[in-house]
């Protein structure tokens, strides 16, 4: 008989990782990437869209809150990444949410997240997408003082994605290494996957660690 609670997995193509998670990552599903500033999330994030461009012949959507995406460009080039080649090729798209200098600090009931949700399905149905990544709830989640409307508004980011069928991470800060998942407490509920990066100081030795929560 079928074990109806198998999910089924999608290879990231991150060396190492798929062996330890089993597989990779559920397919069609949410993954949450949290970690404290440094533990490479926004690294992560966009080697799970490239190596499936790469590798499995999966184009991606990259979503992003806080750097413009020539910065992210810029600081994954180094990788052998050409997130260039891929964009005028159509295998990849940036969704562009990161402030701009003459933008005004919207505030919690202003601000549009239907306008965002439409543009990400835009950027999907462009490309074709298989794969998204977002990074970082955090910077647009600041504005916020209720847990609940995170929630909320994490659920119809989440509702989205797996309408579109696509597999997606998102990255979220943690305040501490060994504290709350993420930073409203909320996160890990939405999502359907939470991965932990961690980068601890340990007898003057930096130590990298990956937990793989659910």
């Amino acid at each position: 008989m079928k074990n109806n609670k198998e999910v089924k997995k999608l290879e990231t193509g991150i060396s190492g990782f798929d062996h330890i998670a089993m597989g990779g990552i559920p397919l069609g599903r949410t993954t949450l990437l949290t970690g404290t500033a440094g533990s490479a999330k926004t690294i992560f994030a966009a080697q799970f869209l490239a190596t499936g461009i790469m590798n499995y012949n999966e184009n991606a959507v990259f979503v992003t809150f806080e750097e413009s995406p020539d910065e992210i460009t810029r600081n994954i080039r180094s990788f052998g990444w050409d997130v260039d080649k891929w964009i005028k090729e159509g295998k990849w798209a940036f969704v562009d949410a990161s402030p701009q200098p003459d933008e005004e600090k919207s505030f919690a009931g202003e601000f549009d997240f239907g306008a965002l949700l439409s543009r990400i399905e835009h950027a999907v149905k462009k490309v074709n997408a298989a794969r998204v990544s977002m990074d970082s709830l955090g910077a647009v989640f600041t504005q916020f003082t209720e847990s609940y409307i995170v929630r909320r508004e994490l659920f119809r980011i989440a509702s989205l994605l797996r309408k579109m069928k696509v597999t997606a991470i998102l990255t979220a800060e943690r305040t501490t290494e060994y504290g709350d998942i993420a930073r409203y407490g909320v996160e890990e509920f939405v999502a359907d996957n939470v991965i932990i990066l961690r980068n601890t100081l340990e007898d003057e030795k930096r130590r990298r660690t990956i937990e793989i929560l659910k």
